[in-house]
């Protein structure tokens, strides 16, 4: 089981799935994020959906943060917004839209203040070349 969570906002806001649903999820997004995307962040975040689908549920994976994505102090709101805006977009008609809603939440009420500055996309080994 993967856990889609926001450390932020404690456990109550997890969402627990399959691997097998997690990696649909992760995808499916991916794919709706790709014609939104305009700038060199927004093209990495699909990237790293992409890469993130694909090891889902391998060994030591066992969720996503919303902390863990490579928000940018300086442009955060507009950020949150694509991803917001890619969660929603794959969920009309998906047959995961409660789950993928349930994690556009999380992704909606991110705080500002939880922003790392500095993070970077953490890649899969064969991954680190993008």
């Amino acid at each position: 089981m993967i856990v889609f969570s926001n450390q932020r906002l404690g456990p109550a806001a997890e969402v627990l799935v399959s691997s097998d649903v997690a990696a649909a999820m992760l995808r499916s997004t991916a794919e709706a994020a790709r014609p939104l995307a305009e700038g060199r962040w927004e093209y990495e975040c699909v990237l790293w959906l992409e890469d993130r689908s694909r090891r889902v549920g391998a060994e030591g994976e066992a969720g996503l943060d919303v902390g863990e994505i490579a928000w940018t102090p300086d442009h955060f709101e507009r950020q949150k917004s694509f991803v917001t805006a890619a969660i929603q977009r794959a969920a009309l008609g998906s047959e995961h839209a409660r789950a993928l809603s349930l994690w556009a939440r999380q992704v909606g009420a991110h705080p500002r203040e939880s922003v790392v500055v500095g993070r970077r996309w953490r890649w899969a080994v064969e991954a680190s070349s993008i």
